[in-house]
Formats: structure tokens, C-alpha cells, sequence
């Protein structure tokens, strides 16, 4: 459905984006993971045509989007922030929104509007942030587009509302085959929604793969030794988790087995290995390279 190849991107003379390559499905929820500044926002943007990419190309059912404009009516980027909507109500943007979208359905935005309970007189502006969250999405939604690019659209908000979103979106990819591409560091939602995941790190995608067996991949072990030797562990490279002491929880990759012998070496007192978390997987491959 959605196409991107080999897609370069410089901003301020700095490479942010390096020969990207990824293809979305219809009915998916898509996670982009990354640390800040890893340029997923970038890509977004790149994706909707807001910047233009220095090479490569992004297509939609086979047509090139920078070709043929049309086709944003069904790519719709909701960015962390909609400083556009602020100075409206939601009755004038729906009266803007039906201008430049034609497929826009007034009548499941105001069921969505209702289902919620959010005020239809107030100036967006107005809004606490989870209601101008949930007022965007719903507005994405209703120009009934094929894919939908959510920037941390959970970020900032409370539990319920946050439970209320990733419903709304479950929903809309269960009854429409919707395909959305997700940000967020919020990585229990991506853990939650999501079918695949793929990481940015180091201006390029790496290890676009199923959520679930990307988790297979690691495992969590608990430690305990009659000695401190959380120096020794933290400089042979290995990720840890939680320490107390001479208790200690790391995560390795189950195919690790030089690090996997090297911490039985230390003749640990307890080996517990345990499932990890979508959490756990990330500190695993970004903790590694920040400095303890």
C-alpha cells in the first residue's frame, strides 16, 4: 500500500535520514521506534510531503505522492502538535475539514465527538492536551484516509484517555483496514497495538520485524553473586536492568553465547531467566550506547 525506497534526507548540512526502506500493509499498526532526535519525525514529515526528501521515492498504491497530490487525502499526518486548529471550535473545522477532504463523514466524527463526551463550542486552544489529542484523531479519522501517520499521539495524557486512543484505533484498522504508522515513546502502547516494529538508529531503519518475535529474541536473566561485580558486567557491554547489591537483572540475546558463558563464569549463585518486554528490548539496544 504504502512504499518508501532508499529515501535520503539532510536538514542544517546533517544526514538524518540515510537510504530508508519500508513497506506497509493494509489493516497494520506500524511502531517506528527510536531514541529523540532519531529523525522519526523527519520521516513523517517526508512521508506527507511537508519536506521534500533529498533521494529516493514514497508511493501509495503504486503512485508516486509528490506526483500526484491528490493522494494526501489518504495519507493524513497528525503531528505531536496541531497549532492550526487553535484558534477554531470543532464545528469550523469540521466546516473547514468538508472543504478540503470530500470523503469527510460528519456523522462519524460527531459519534466519535459524543462517544467521548467532548465539547463541541470550545476553541481547540482551550483543550487540556488528552482532548485535543483525542479531537485530532478523530478528525483524522473521519477524512477516512488509508493510512494514518500518528506523531506520539499518547504522549502527555492520562491513562484513561490514553485506554480511549489506542482503542479508537484498534477500532478504525478492525472496520476499515486502516494502516497506521506510529511514534511513540510510550513503548508499552507500541507493545500493545502493534503488529510489526522497526528501530531508527544511526539515520537508517534496521530489524523491521514482528513484535512478538523480536521479544523471543532476548531474554531476561536474574543474577545474584556473593560479590559486587556490576563494574565488570557494565564494561563487558551487557544491559542491566535493575542491580541491589550483589542482585542484578540483565537482558541478553538468547544467541549470545559468548556473554551468556562469560556471566556463568562469574559463578552467579541464582540464574533465573524470565520473558522481557518491549521496554526491556529498547534499553537492550539503545542503553548500550550512552555512557553509565
Amino acid at each position: 500500500m504504502l512504499e518508501i525506497k532508499n529515501l535520503t534526507k539532510t536538514l542544517d548540512g546533517t544526514e538524518v535520514l540515510r537510504n530508508i526502506n519500508l513497506t506497509l500493509e493494509p489493516g497494520e499498526i506500524f511502531g517506528l521506534l527510536g531514541r529523540n532526535g532519531s529523525g522519526k519525525t523527519t520521516l513523517l514529515r517526508c512521508i506527507q510531503t511537508i519536506i521534500q526528501a533529498d533521494e529516493g521515492e514514497i508511493k501509495f498504491e503504486n503512485c508516486l505522492i509528490e506526483a500526484y497530490p491528490l493522494i494526501k487525502r489518504k495519507v493524513i499526518y497528525v503531528p505531536v502538535h496541531t497549532p492550526f486548529y487553535d484558534r477554531y471550535t470543532y464545528k469550523q473545522l469540521i466546516r473547514i475539514l468538508r472543504n478540503i477532504y470530500p470523503d469527510f463523514d460528519v456523522t462519524y466524527a460527531n459519534e466519535l465527538m459524543n462517544r467521548y463526551g467532548l465539547p463541541e463550542t470550545k476553541k481547540y486552544r482551550e483543550l487540556s492536551t488528552g482532548l485535543k489529542k483525542q479531537m485530532a484523531l478523530i478528525l483524522a479519522f473521519a477524512v477516512r484516509p488509508a493510512v494514518i501517520l500518528l506523531d506520539e499521539p499518547t504522549d502527555g495524557i492520562d491513562a484513561v484517555t490514553r485506554h480511549d486512543l489506542m482503542q479508537l484505533m484498534i477500532d478504525e484498522v478492525a472496520n476499515r483496514n486502516t494502516t497506521i504508522l506510529i511514534t511513540s515513546h510510550r513503548l508499552e502502547d507500541i507493545e500493545r497495538i502493534c503488529n510489526r516494529i522497526a528501530f531508527l538508529e544511526e539515520e537508517t531503519l534496521s530489524n523491521v520485524i514482528n513484535v512478538e518475535e523480536l521479544k523471543e529474541d532476548y531474554v531476561k536473566v536474574q543474577l545474584a553473586f556473593e560479590e559486587d561485580v556490576q563494574l565488570k558486567i557494565r564494561e563487558k557491554g551487557i544491559p542491566i536492568l535493575e542491580s541491589s547489591g550483589v542482585f542484578y537483572t540483565v537482558i541478553l540475546k538468547r544467541d549470545d553465547l559468548a556473554n551468556s558463558k562469560w556471566l556463568e563464569s562469574l559463578t552467579p549463585k541464582i540464574w533465573n531467566e524470565l520473558p522481557v518486554n518491549l521496554e526491556e528490548v529498547f534499553i537492550a539496544r539503545f542503553g548500550g550506547k550512552r555512557r553509565w
